[in-house]
């Protein structure tokens, strides 16, 4: 049986539309006239997208942000004198520009959570890539006594497009990752 060229050419037509009429039934995402994302299933379904995809998403634009670098501040050391807890701490800047001046609260809590003195210190002339030490000092309470140091303020801060006191409070902070360590909970 002999087949001609349109039958060759038909059979081709109809195999390249089924290749094509299955490419177009992947699920894609559309957002609906009130804001919401709305995602069309190629079954023929649909469905809102939930928080929890919206938290995937977050994710992922930290991951974003991450790439682009970010400042870490860390407790390296504690040691006790006469009285006094001392801790060193490092901030690393892998932020891609210079931090000119951050200068961070750091508040000593008891065990039963009352906070028992806070202290600032200053860092400044950070280069993209480059780390600064400093030590802070509690006078009058032993390290063993020291349940938490917890990071505040930082509003006094000039680095990328911020500069000297953030309008809003919180902005320099928000630019620093403050990691948790094994000497003492230290968070922000």
């Amino acid at each position: 049986m002999e087949q001609t060229g349109w039958s060759i050419a038909r059979k081709i037509l109809l195999a390249a539309g089924l290749a094509l009429s299955h490419a177009a039934q992947a699920d894609f995402e559309l957002t609906g006239p009130d804001g919401r994302r709305i995602l069309l299933k190629d079954d023929g379904t649909w469905r809102y997208v939930e928080a929890k995809d919206k938290a995937e998403d977050k994710d992922q634009a930290k991951d974003k942000v991450k790439e682009a670098g970010e400042a870490t501040l860390r407790l390296e050391a504690k040691a006790e004198r006469a009285g006094t807890c001392r801790f060193v701490l490092r901030l690393v800047n892998n932020l891609p520009y210079q931090i000119r001046s951050f200068v961070p609260e750091f508040s000593a809590y008891r065990a039963n959570g009352a906070i028992y003195d806070t202290v600032f210190s200053g860092f400044a002339f950070i280069k993209s890539g480059d780390n600064q030490s400093r030590e802070i000092q509690f006078r009058g309470i032993g390290c063993q006594d020291i349940a938490r140091v917890q990071v505040g303020g930082g509003d006094r801060c000039d680095m990328g497009e911020l500069e000297k006191f953030a309008e809003v409070k919180g902005q320099c902070l928000a630019r620093v990752r403050v990691v948790e360590s094994d000497l003492v909970r230290f968070d922000k």
